[in-house]
């Protein structure tokens, strides 16, 4: 017999009978046979079961990722709205403060304290631009 291109002995001609098929030979092939389908179906379970358990990982990561979003949502949200509510008494309280210092005609006063607040607001400013600047990417 010649190797046939996947390197295995090529099945011998028609004309060349194989080895005589005896009962026992049958009974030996047909248990093999059925030893072969019960791996296969033991297989088949264990990749079921393995599904399954992933489809069950899958679906907790999911529900754990949406909480997690729920919360980042909230705790974002009452984050953004103690900045608004810092920010809002600030103004108000400034206000106050000009309209009082107007009154008693202390407007270098006033001046001064514009001054201070500008510089806290123009560096509070340069940082924000600064933290957000994206740097360039040095991939080699």
């Amino acid at each position: 017999m010649t190797p046939s291109k996947g390197g295995l002995p090529a099945r011998p001609p028609a004309s060349q009978p194989g080895p005589p098929l005896t009962e026992d030979t049958m009974r030996r092939f047909l248990a093999v046979q059925e030893q072969r389908l019960a791996v296969e179906l033991k297989q088949s379970e264990i990749a079921l079961k393995e599904l399954e358990h992933n489809q069950k990982v899958a679906d907790k990561s999911i529900d754990a990722q949406a909480e997690d979003r729920k919360d980042e949502r909230r705790t974002s949200l009452k984050r953004t709205n103690a900045y608004l509510l810092f920010g809002g008494v600030a103004l108000v309280l400034l206000l106050g403060f000009s309209v009082y210092a107007l009154h008693v005609g202390k407007e270098a006063i006033l001046l001064d304290v514009l001054k201070v607040l500008m510089g806290f607001v123009g560096g509070w400013g340069a940082s924000a631009l600064w933290g957000n600047r994206k740097l360039p990417d040095t991939d080699e």
